[in-house]
């Protein structure tokens, strides 16, 4: 059995309350947690009862956690679900602080997935380079056609780049380097063709 010595109430409602056990323990718990189990200072709490609270009070810290990492960017729910993962959690805590998180409107992998494609073309990337963004951030792939199919025509990108970096569209070498970068960026090689041809009708018309 292990008493619960203090149990203090939150400065502001809303927030966890603490419970301090005996032995030092302090366990930050949701008000839900103190009605469900009928805490009070005093009670002695058998070792089902305190391993339920410590799962409780486990939850209350990755939804806080949660609400950390997104008030300060999105994230997708697989990128979600890695970092509580990192911080201890198992495939069900974590689940479960997704949904949660999804049902309050701090997660949702649509409207990501739309903010992400549009924030990698403004970086000046590719298709190709866009999707590997896409899955490296755990966007799931049936959001992606929906997505990408808000991207712009890539011709005014390339068409700006080339203007700085090709200056001389005859010059063999320039035109690799050129090309290699704009590959390099998720370009297709049938994007880039088409932008060096115009580079060099604009070329000809000087």
């Amino acid at each position: 059995m292990t008493r619960i010595e203090r149990l203090l109430p939150p400065a502001q409602p809303g927030r966890p309350w603490t419970a301090a056990l005996e032995g030092g323990d302090v366990l930050r718990l949701p008000e839900g947690a103190v009605a469900d189990f009928a805490l009070y200072a005093g009670m002695e709490l058998e070792e089902k009862a305190l391993a339920d609270l410590r799962q409780r009070a486990f939850l209350l810290s990755l939804r806080e956690r949660a609400v950390s990492l997104l008030s300060r960017q999105m994230l997708s729910a697989g990128l979600l679900t890695e970092k509580l993962t990192a911080k201890g959690a198992d495939p069900k805590q974590a689940a479960e602080v997704v949904r949660w998180a999804e049902e309050i409107g701090l997660l949702n992998d649509r409207a990501y997935a739309s903010a992400l494609v549009r924030h990698c073309q403004s970086k000046g990337y590719g298709l190709y380079k866009i999707k590997d963004e896409l899955y490296r951030r755990r966007v799931p792939r049936n959001l992606w056609e929906e997505a990408l199919a808000e991207l712009e025509s890539p011709e005014e990108y390339i068409d700006r780049f080339l203007e700085k970096k090709l200056t001389d569209p005859s010059d063999r070498k320039q035109v690799k380097k050129a090309s290699d970068a704009l590959a390099r960026r998720g370009f297709s090689w049938s994007e880039v063709s088409a932008g060096i041809e115009r580079a060099r009708e604009r070329a000809r018309e000087w």
